[in-house]
């Protein structure tokens, strides 16, 4: 897989995932950003557990790899689903970074 900026990545990121008709007949604008959150939540979760397995553990290295790359997906999620508008995510990071 080529390198790609985080734009390129916004733009070519592919969404495979099957959604419930319920899930797709909600009228509310906000319903994908909504998701994307929730898996936020859950992949944040998953670290604080491994965080606290580590704590106790002392394992040798900290396999959360999955779930940070997880954050990064979802964050281009929901600047794509943005009820109103798309975010630029590559601008928005650079600003945030300065």
């Amino acid at each position: 897989m080529e390198d790609l900026t985080i734009r390129e990545l916004q733009t070519k990121l592919p969404w495979t995932v099957k959604y419930s008709q319920d899930f797709r007949s909600n009228p509310q604008s906000h319903k994908d950003f909504a998701h994307a959150l929730t898996h936020v939540i859950k992949a944040a979760g998953r670290i604080g557990e491994f965080v606290d397995d580590f704590d106790h553990k002392r394992e040798s290295k900290l396999e959360v790899d999955k779930y940070v790359a997880d954050l990064v997906i979802c964050a281009i999620r929901m600047a794509n689903t943005n009820p109103g508008r798309i975010i630029d995510l590559q601008k928005a990071v650079q600003e945030r970074l300065e």
